[in-house]
């Protein structure tokens, strides 16, 4: 199954008319090289503008705020600067503060964009993940960040989770979520600071009904271990960054066929978001079998 239509693509629909402003403002080749999109996290927008544009960056910001009502501050997202998955962030327009409070589905999650890693994109992807979990399944978010995956099941579903990330400062926005989401929610959170690796290696064999692995360039390394926790026909949601859908079955395959003997089967694999240009990231769904 593939979802139709790009969530960078819907984007770039709805927000494309930001650069109408600058028209007049900004040189035709330099306006070519201007973002279509952006993202937005609360009221926060951040897009990633070249360097060489950097003259422009006052009156992009101001445009992006213009044309977006609820748009408080405007930075530019750079590089990736830290095993957190934090972007270098460069303030060019509004108030001059990373901390917000973002909305999905009625669910509002804290989040510092300077501090924590935040996807506003995935959206639809944690709903879907969401609904497929039942009341009373024990559920590892493996790499949870402020916790998405795990407010929209334990807002939706009497189920258990362990939310676990090496951020400390990710998890004290995810404990202020569910304290402000505290009449929503319906399962119970257990919140670990822990390097996954290590916490894989502490737990019982078969303790999960369903495992998230939101870390899509480094996820398939840990589905040995994850393998060994997850309960027989339980699910891995492996998130993997591929050229087509094959090739990210591939992937795990030559992970898995290398250092696991249990038997698993890819029951599913969708394509969620654009990544790079033909790089997409994928949703594998990898199901533990029973030992034959």
């Amino acid at each position: 199954m593939v979802i139709g239509g790009s969530s960078d693509e819907l984007r770039s629909r709805k927000y494309v008319k930001f650069k109408e402003l600058l028209r007049n403002v900004v040189p035709d080749e330099a306006l070519k090289l201007i973002p279509n999109s952006f993202y937005i996290i609360g009221d926060i927008a951040v897009i990633n503008l070249p360097k060489e544009l950097g003259n422009y960056a006052t009156e992009v910001g101001r445009a992006i705020k213009l044309t977006n009502k609820n748009v408080r501050a405007v930075y530019i997202g750079g590089l990736t600067v830290s095993d957190y998955r934090i972007k270098e962030l460069i303030h060019i327009y509004g108030e001059e503060r990373t901390e917000t409070i973002h909305k999905e589905y009625g669910i509002k999650i804290y989040v510092d964009i300077s501090k924590a890693y935040f996807n506003p994109s995935l959206s639809e992807e944690r709903r879907r993940v969401a609904n497929n979990v039942v009341d009373n399944e024990r559920i590892l978010d493996l790499f949870t960040g402020v916790g998405p995956f795990t407010l929209h099941i334990v807002c939706s579903r009497k189920s258990y989770v362990v939310a676990n990330d090496i951020n400390p400062y990710a998890l004290t926005y995810l404990r202020k979520s569910l304290e402000i989401n505290k009449k929503l929610v319906r399962g119970y959170v257990d919140i670990i600071n822990s390097d996954a690796s290590e916490l894989l290696n502490s737990l019982r064999s078969e303790t999960f009904d369903k495992v998230i692995l939101d870390l899509p360039h480094k996820s398939v390394n840990y589905l040995p271990k994850v393998l060994r926790v997850l309960r027989v026909n339980g699910t891995a949601y492996t998130y993997v960054i591929s050229d087509t859908q094959s090739n990210a079955a591939k992937e795990v395959d030559n992970v898995l066929s290398n250092s696991y003997r249990t038997n698993y089967i890819i029951k599913n694999i969708v394509r969620v978001l654009d990544y790079a240009p033909r790089k997409y990231i994928y949703r594998v769904e990898v199901c533990k079998l029973p030992t034959k």
